[in-house]
C-alpha cells in the first residue's frame, strides 16, 4: 500500500473496498472522498457487473463521510446523457438521503466536455 500522508491527511493508493469496510467497521469518518476509480458505465440499462461495482463503491463511501462531508467524483462526457441520468437515478437508491451537484468542464486529454459530481448527506 502507498501512502502520502501529512498532519491533517491521508491518501491511500489501495484496493478501497477492504479499506471502506474497515473504516466503516470501525466508525472512521472523512470530510471529503475522492472517488477517481472508474467512469460512469454506457449501457442501456443501470444493470450489471459494472453498475453493481460502482453502487459498492458509491454506497460504501457514503457511509464513511460525515454528515457534512463531500464526495467526489467523475461522471462521464456530458454526450453519455442517458448513463448519466441511470446515475443520479441510483442516488435515490443510496442507504440514506443525499443531494448533489454536478459541474461540467473541458477535459484537455479527453477532447470533450466531462461531467464531475459532488455528492453530500441530505440534511434534515
Amino acid at each position: 500500500m502507498d501512502k502520502l500522508q501529512g498532519e491533517n491527511y491521508i491518501v491511500r493508493v489501495e484496493d478501497c473496498i477492504p479499506a471502506l469496510n474497515d473504516y466503516i467497521k470501525n466508525g472512521k469518518q472523512f470530510d471529503y472522498v475522492v472517488n477517481d476509480l472508474t467512469a460512469i458505465p454506457i449501457t442501456t440499462e443501470p444493470r450489471g457487473s459494472q453498475w453493481d461495482f460502482l453502487r459498492l463503491i458509491l454506497d460504501l463511501s457514503i457511509k464513511v463521510l460525515k454528515p457534512t462531508g463531500k464526495y467526489f467524483t467523475q461522471g462521464n462526457s456530458s454526450n453519455a446523457k442517458d448513463a448519466l441520468t441511470m446515475y443520479e437515478d441510483q442516488l435515490s437508491k443510496l442507504h440514506c438521503d443525499v443531494e448533489h451537484s454536478k459541474e461540467t468542464v473541458c477535459v484537455p486529454s479527453y477532447l470533450e466536455l466531462w461531467v464531475f459530481y459532488t455528492i453530500w448527506h441530505k440534511q434534515k
